[in-house]
Parts: structure tokens; C-alpha cells; sequence
């Protein structure tokens, strides 16, 4: 196996750094898949059976890469797998912030590494430094492949666009102060209602007029704990009760220049959190549906 890939370009760099700080908040460990055309991140709860996982992000190599050249296992195996420490990559890119070109490579030292080799100016000549990182990683067995495919997911009963990240950062922020999960609900009228209940507190916050992108209802309520306190037919409200925690932290990626970011949830059962950049990065965090 053998991979190269160069980097030069300011703005690329700095939205690698931003979306491997993302996923590091989210998890230790990762798995770094590299394709001929797109590079995955993939994040796996363990035991988690058959669902999704909890966050898959592809970059198209072509949009961040200058150079980029592969080979993987055989003709049938091109791609490559690699485990990697989330945290240990992204304090790595730190100083892409300023650098003037990247290097990355698999090599061979006393293990399997990821190498990075940054072009740095100097504060006090014309001349670069050089830094070299080797970030230990774990090549992936052939046999696991098939636990790191591309998620898929049911058709969501709907989904709708998100407020700022940032705006709806502090409110999740505030809320996961008093409760550990949150009921997230979408109306077909573009509202967005976020709500926590504890044995002493009933908190709500919505937000109106967000663009909906499609739904699927009517919904059944024969069971559910939605409250609706407008005129609304409650048949076209979805809701789902997910980890306050794991919202908070994919709030993180505010950081990453976005387009825009969609909610889909799939009734008291998934959400998926959907962002977009000019970039054609894709990034999805699962959340699955707290059930009582």
C-alpha cells in the first residue's frame, strides 16, 4: 500500500484543520479511509450492532489536494483503511493555520505511521522549516471493511434547515446544564422546537420560519409525548429524543465554512445532522433516538 498527497492551497488547509478538530471533540478514534477520489472519516460507537455510525464525513480529494496519488491492496481492494487517533491529527494541524504546503504520506517507522511533513515560514529570514509529525495508525483488516460502509439510512419523515450553528450552540449548551437528553421536533410549517423536561422544569425553545426541504407525514401521535401549543396539526410534527451531549459537540462544527446544515429525523427513532460546504464536503452525525 502506498499514499501521497500534497496540500497548498491556504483555504483547504484550514478547513482540514477545522473539520479534524471537529471530529476529535467528538471521538478518540477514527478511521481514515482513502479512496482514488475521496478521503472518509468514520466514527463507530463499539457494539453499536446494525446502525449507523455516529459520524461519516467524505472530502472529494480534488478540492483539497494538489497532488494526490494511491495504491491500495490488489485491483479488487483500492482502497485504503487506516485507525487513527482523532486527537493526535488534529493537534498535528495545528500549524496549518499558517503553513505553505502540506505532505502526507504512509510510511513505515516502527510501526505504520502518517506522516506529515509542513513547509513553515520563518519569522526571521526568507528560508522555511520544516515539521514532521508521524501519527501511529492501525491498518484496518480486509475481513472489517464492511463495518465502515457508507451508512444507509431510512427516508426521513422530515427535514429542515437549521438556525446558526452558533445561536443554536448556546441554547443546547444551556439546556444540557439541567438535562442529559433533549426532544428535538420539526414541523412541516418550518418550525423547529427544542425542549427539556425535568422533575422540576419544563424549557422550550423554537424557531420559526426555517426552510423545510421535505415531508414525509402525516405522522402518528397515538404514542407520543410531542405538545403542541399552537394551531398546528400535530400530524405534521416529527420528534425525536436524542443525547443533549452528542447535539452539543456536533455544534462544534460551527467552526467549518458551511453553506447551510439540515436536520432529518426519522420519528422517535434517528436524527441526522447534515452540513454542507462550498467544498462539496459532506458531513453526517447520527444520533440515535432515546427510547423510555
Amino acid at each position: 500500500m502506498k499514499f501521497r498527497a500534497v496540500m497548498v492551497d491556504p483555504g483547504p488547509m484550514r478547513e482540514l484543520t477545522h473539520i479534524v478538530n471537529t471530529i476529535s471533540k467528538l471521538s478518540k478514534e477514527c478511521v481514515l479511509r482513502l479512496s482514488d477520489d475521496k478521503i472518509y472519516f468514520i466514527v463507530s460507537e463499539d457494539n453499536s450492532g446494525p446502525t449507523p455510525p455516529v459520524l461519516w464525513c467524505e472530502i472529494s480529494q480534488s478540492n483539497f489536494f494538489s497532488e494526490y496519488q494511491m495504491i491500495g491492496i490488489d485491483e479488487d481492494h483500492k482502497d485504503i483503511y487506516l485507525g487513527i487517533v482523532s486527537a493526535s491529527l488534529a493537534k498535528s494541524l495545528v500549524t496549518l493555520k499558517t503553513a505553505k504546503m502540506l505532505k502526507i504520506k504512509l510510511t513505515k517507522k516502527q510501526c505504520p505511521c502518517l506522516t506529515l511533513d509542513i513547509e513553515m515560514p520563518s519569522s526571521i529570514s526568507q528560508q522555511t522549516r520544516q515539521v514532521s509529525h508521524d501519527i501511529p495508525v492501525v491498518v484496518v483488516p480486509r475481513k472489517l471493511w464492511g463495518e465502515f460502509n457508507e451508512p444507509k439510512i431510512p427516508q426521513p419523515d422530515i427535514s429542515i434547515e437549521l438556525p446558526p450553528l452558533k445561536q443554536l450552540r448556546n441554547t443546547i449548551d444551556r439546556m444540557k446544564t439541567m438535562s442529559s437528553d433533549i426532544i428535538i421536533s420539526a414541523s412541516a410549517e418550518g418550525r423547529l422546537t427544542l425542549q427539556i423536561k425535568t422533575d422540576t422544569a419544563k424549557v422550550s425553545t423554537r424557531f420559526r420560519g426555517l426552510n423545510v426541504e421535505s415531508f414525509e407525514g402525516p405522522i402518528d401521535h397515538s404514542d407520543s409525548e410531542t405538545e403542541s401549543q399552537t394551531c398546528e396539526d400535530i400530524s405534521k410534527i416529527c420528534s425525536c429524543r436524542i443525547d443533549a451531549k452528542k447535539f452539543s459537540m456536533f455544534l462544534n462544527a460551527e467552526q467549518i465554512s458551511h453553506n447551510r446544515t439540515l436536520c432529518h429525523i426519522i420519528h422517535k427513532r434517528l436524527v441526522v445532522l447534515q452540513l454542507h460546504t462550498k467544498e462539496n464536503v459532506d458531513f453526517q452525525c447520527f444520533i440515535m433516538g432515546i427510547v423510555y
